[in-house]
């Protein structure tokens, strides 16, 4: 098994509500202990970012099926590499509604965004993926 992470964007297909997202997060949680795969998902204003992480191939075949899940469009690809270790070792899916936090967290978030789909993997020397996990993962609930 090689270790990596995956972060893409998308948008979503409508204006999802918090009961969706939590269903939506169960759901992937579920799916993803059978998978080995970790992660945690954001959302804020119709959009979705997601870092996965476990075997490569398998978190590419999941991207994969998430960019032919109909609540998706527009998925876009950021980050794709080996990782030396997992962050979210015990999550089968975080969740992260930006929507219930001020507009200042949800343009960091743009920011970390906008500089990966540049092709700038690192960001005041830190890997994009892990950037925005710092900046965030701190809002999260306990799993």
């Amino acid at each position: 098994m090689v270790l990596g992470h995956l972060l893409y964007i998308s948008d979503a297909s409508w204006q999802m509500s918090l009961n969706e997202l939590e269903e939506l997060r169960d759901a992937s949680a579920k799916k993803n202990a059978r998978l080995n795969i970790t992660g945690v998902l954001f959302y804020s204003a119709g959009h979705f970012v997601q870092l996965l992480e476990g075997d490569t191939a398998e978190i590419h075949r999941l991207f994969e099926q998430i960019a032919d899940d109909p609540r998706h469009r527009n998925v876009r690809l950021l980050v794709l590499r080996p990782a030396e270790m997992r962050i979210f070792n015990d999550w089968g899916m975080g969740l992260l509604d930006l929507d219930l936090y001020d507009a200042a967290r949800r343009e960091d978030l743009d920011e970390l965004v906008r500089l990966a789909g540049m092709g700038d993997d690192k960001t005041f020397g830190t890997p994009v993926e892990l950037e925005i996990l710092s900046r965030f993962c701190m809002l999260l609930p306990s799993a």
